[in-house]
């Protein structure tokens, strides 16, 4: 999808041909093609007509050509209405194609996927005394795939840092806790359903349900102390699990809601001295 208003993808048509052969004649023949949708009002830096989608921020263009060149005048035709003239005295054996590239129409791309483009009904104008009748087809219709986007920054904090735990103060359950660093999520993408993130621990849960996440084991680390991911009222926090982000609205910055970082120990009497160390790895779906 292009990053910005104005922008565009390249025309393209999928390997999708129409073969049509040409008969050398003193007469012309002429192919056009309409397109069931409507304007934007506006065109392409190449004078593509475009035209709206389901998704009022993205628009779509098209391009009739045929191959080989030199057969057709215009070569190639962007611009309602669309029309190729059949050159006389010209035999081939080609392809008609009809491409398209979508168009962004807006800087803030709103939600949606796009479901809806308009159809293109293609018709080949033979001579009247040419022997053969008109020919009539719809071309391009619907809506096969999405469109390519590019995935969200992330500005978070590489490290968090708690205080120190002291053996005359410990008990069991969550201490210490502290307010996390904001994360945002940048230059999200639009014309989705919505973004959800996922806090996943890096060694695994320790109690899943609790947020709770193993730590890093070995001679210079504790046991059997553990870190919690809150919510700010201290509940705790989803892990190894999919969020969704409430307020997703189409393309932008996104700031996750705040969360907290605590030590967690199921029993007081097991811990032993040492450092605590654990990770989470913040990933991201876009539906």
């Amino acid at each position: 999808m292009p990053s910005s208003a104005g922008g565009t993808t390249w025309f393209d048509d999928w390997g999708e041909h129409w073969k049509l052969p040409i008969i050398a004649s003193s007469q012309k023949g002429y192919i056009d093609f309409t397109v069931n949708g409507e304007p934007t009002g506006g065109t392409t830096t190449n004078d593509a007509t475009v035209y709206k989608t389901n998704n009022p921020g993205v628009g779509i263009a098209y391009q009739m050509t045929y191959t080989p060149a030199g057969v057709v005048t215009p070569d190639k035709d962007y611009t309602a209405p669309f029309r190729l003239d059949v050159d006389s005295n010209v035999n081939a054996s080609g392809d008609l194609i009809i491409r398209y590239m979508l168009v962004r129409l807006t800087d803030e791309l709103p939600a949606g996927p796009i479901t809806e483009v308009p159809s293109v009904t293609v018709s080949y104008h033979n001579p009247a005394d040419s022997g053969y009748g008109d020919v009539t087809f719809v071309a391009r219709s619907g809506v096969a795939s999405q469109p390519k986007y590019t995935a969200c920054g992330i500005n978070a904090p590489t490290e968090i840092k708690l205080n120190p735990l002291y053996g005359n103060s410990l008990k069991t359950g969550a201490q210490n806790s502290i307010q996390a660093p904001t994360i945002t999520l940048t230059n999200c993408p639009g014309a989705i359903n919505g973004i959800s993130y996922n806090f996943s621990a890096v060694y695994g849960a320790h109690d899943e349900a609790n947020g709770v996440l193993n730590t890093v084991t070995g001679d210079t680390y504790a046991k059997n102390v553990y870190v919690q991911i809150q919510n700010t009222d201290g509940t705790p926090h989803t892990i190894n699990s999919a969020i969704a982000l409430q307020n997703y609205n189409g393309s932008g910055d996104y700031v996750l809601p705040d969360f907290k970082v605590s030590y967690f120990i199921d029993d007081a009497e097991s811990v032993t001295a040492g450092n605590v160390k654990t990770a989470i790895e913040l990933k991201v779906t876009y539906n």
